[in-house]
Formats: C-alpha cells, sequence, structure tokens
C-alpha cells in the first residue's frame, strides 16, 4: 500500500495553474520564473496558462488545479467551487486609488458626490474605494465601467469622465509620463483584500509540499531571486480570521 508521501508524489506529477490576468500581463517573466522554481523543487510538472483578460480567467479557472486569484475571483472558488486557499503575499494588499484629471485646482474628494466615476466596476477596488466614499457621506451618480484599469485611466486624463478608480499596483505601474496626466484624491488603506493561491477541492489535502516550497522561498538564494522579480516578500497562510475579514468587506 502506497504511503500518503508517494500518493502526494504522484498527485502532484502534472498540475494545471492560473494567475490572474492583471499579475501576469506586468510580469509575465516572474510568473514564468516561480514555476520553473516550483517545479524544481517538487518534480513537478506545471502546465502555466496566461489569460489575456478576465473574461477568459474566470471562464477557466474552476477546471484549473491552482489558481493566484484576485480575492472576488478567490472567494468565489472557495464559496462556491469548495476551492481551499493556500497562501497569500506577506504584507501585500489591494488597495484603491481615486484619480482626477491634470487640470484645474484639485478637488476635495466630497466633489465626486453626484459625479460621474469610471473604474472597472467587477474587481474589488471598486468596492474599497465606495466604501470609503460612503464613510464619508459621499455618493457618485454613476460607475462607468471599463474593461482595464489603464481605459480607467485614459477616460480620466482625456476628461471623457471627472474621476477615476484604479487598482494601486496598476497605478504605482504606470510610468512617471503617465501619472502626470492624472491626480491622486485619496487612496484607501484597509489592509484587508489580497490575492491568494487556491487550490481545487480534490488536492486540498495533498498540497503540503507545494505550500512548503512557497513558505522556504526566502531560505535559499534563487528563492528570494524569484521572489524579488515578482516584487513579493514571501507567503503567508490563509487564515479563518483573514476570509471573514474579507468577507466582511464584499458583504
Amino acid at each position: 500500500m502506497l504511503s500518503s508521501y508517494a500518493l502526494e508524489r504522484i498527485v502532484l506529477k502534472e498540475l494545471n495553474l492560473m494567475v490572474c490576468p492583471h499579475d501576469t500581463a506586468r510580469n509575465p517573466e516572474g510568473w514564468h520564473r516561480l514555476v520553473q522554481y516550483i517545479t524544481s523543487r517538487l518534480d513537478t510538472q506545471i502546465h502555466f496558462s496566461c489569460a489575456s483578460d478576465f473574461a477568459e480567467f474566470r471562464q477557466g479557472i474552476t477546471s484549473a488545479d491552482l489558481v493566484y486569484g484576485n480575492p472576488i475571483d478567490s472567494l468565489g472558488l472557495l464559496d462556491k467551487h469548495g476551492f481551499c486557499a493556500l497562501a497569500h503575499p506577506a504584507h501585500s494588499y489591494d488597495e484603491a486609488v481615486l484619480i482626477t484629471g491634470p487640470d484645474g485646482n484639485l478637488p476635495a474628494i466630497e466633489a465626486i458626490h453626484g459625479a460621474a466615476v469610471s473604474t472597472v466596476t467587477s474587481l474589488l477596488p471598486a468596492r474599497l474605494a465606495l466604501k470609503m466614499l460612503r464613510e464619508r457621506g459621499v455618493t457618485p451618480a454613476s460607475l462607468i465601467h471599463r474593461d482595464s484599469w489603464l481605459s480607467v485611466m485614459r477616460s480620466v486624463w482625456n476628461g471623457e469622465v471627472p474621476f477615476g478608480i484604479i487598482y494601486r499596483d496598476a497605478y504605482d505601474e504606470i510610468s512617471p509620463q503617465g501619472r502626470e496626466m492624472v491626480r491622486v484624491l485619496a487612496t484607501t488603506n484597509d489592509h484587508v483584500a489580497f490575492h491568494m493561491f487556491c487550490a481545487r477541492p480534490s488536492l486540498c489535502v495533498s498540497l503540503s509540499m507545494f505550500t512548503d516550497v512557497l513558505n522556504t522561498m526566502n531560505a535559499d538564494v534563487e528563492g528570494k531571486t524569484v521572489l524579488a522579480g515578482l516584487h513579493i516578500r514571501g507567503w503567508l497562510p490563509v487564515t479563518s480570521d483573514s476570509l471573514a475579514r474579507l468577507r466582511a468587506l464584499l458583504a
């Protein structure tokens, strides 16, 4: 009879991984290096699928073995499809930035009340920013959906929409010239939402070796280099308390 260790080695011979398209679009090389690093430690063939957009990502994630997803998609996998949460980046949280155009006096955040706001309505930064606005008694007249954070930026800097909500990481990655085309009104600082690795139900008890590899990456030079290439300090387990806070935020 095979030991649990032997069974785990068999299960991990081949895995399919999908990663949030925002992460792969901004740094595909970093994710390929992470896959290579994990493969070399587990002797596992990981098939890494890059989705071109969120529609393709969401269509494929329920059939993947492993998913590195944004908070909303990850919770959907956990709550609707029985996936389990494995790990999230240490000290890295999803936050939102409220922006306006480059011209005129910088308005107060209260100027958003009754105005149109551009954002990617299906993603978490929109909810984070709206929560902050509600706490200040500010209600936009409408949310104008755009398909990407760059499209949100463009709609604001070219004057189509007076205000925008974007993902903080997306704003940080814009060139200095691009950031000069908009101005920041406020940034959320909730420290609650995060991207995470999730696994399909049949693998939840078989992936301790995978999480062990993630958790020990800081222990060797190559692992530190791979983490630095992803701008990740390390990995932490996803606790029930952290998931409860995330669910409360999205309620």
